[in-house]
């Protein structure tokens, strides 16, 4: 091989590396992603238990589309996903992860405790690509524990905590395939504004 065909081909290892060393050996968690862990937890809960009453299904819809909303919103702050230049120190990859797993528990907890017929199986599959979602904030939390030199072992906690969530959801995953319905049960996000509009 020639010395230019060498040197490109070095150069091209060293890109790959550095790319494996920003997104697959790195933790992307910080303190900002933990409080906002907390702030996506508070406005699930806020939006489904104060603001709006999600017994009815035009307001659960409705909740249901703005938390898809905060999803695609954190998942643009993304350094994984997105190629936006506004993010110059946190990554939001892990809250837009943890806002993931939350929308799809959302969905299969009022899927299960809300809608009077049959389960569906979509709440299975929401939960399905939790586990994808679940998996990688897992991997994010290892990496953090391992990045740390005065502590470079992930807490035993930590890896059970993972283990417990991935298990369950796993099982009602497979609950939601097995005995639900193919009925969507969420609406349309403009059911509940159009009442709304009209009084």
């Amino acid at each position: 091989m020639s010395a230019p065909v060498i040197e490109k081909l070095a150069a091209s290892m060293e890109a790959i590396e550095a790319i494996l060393e920003k997104y697959v050996n790195k933790s992307s968690l910080d303190k900002t992603n933990f409080i906002h862990f907390v702030l996506i937890l508070a406005i699930v809960l806020f939006l489904s238990f104060v603001v709006f009453d999600i017994k009815r299904h035009d307001e659960r819809s409705f909740v249901f589309y703005l938390l898809f909303f905060i999803w695609i919103a954190y998942g643009a702050g993304s350094n994984k996903i997105s190629s936006f230049e506004f993010r110059k120190s946190t990554d939001y990859t892990p809250a837009a992860a943890f806002s993931g797993i939350c929308l799809c528990w959302w969905v299969a907890l009022t899927d299960y405790f809300l809608v009077l017929d049959q389960t569906s199986r979509f709440s299975g599959f929401f939960l399905a690509f939790s586990l994808l979602l679940t998996f990688g904030l897992m991997l994010d939390f290892i990496h953090f524990f391992s990045d740390k030199v005065e502590k470079p072992i992930t807490p035993q906690y930590v890896i059970r905590i993972g283990q417990v969530v991935l298990l369950a959801t796993l099982g009602a995953s497979f609950y939601f395939l097995i005995n639900g319905t193919w009925d969507y049960h969420i609406g349309d996000p403009f059911e509940f504004l159009s009442r709304v509009m009209q009084g």
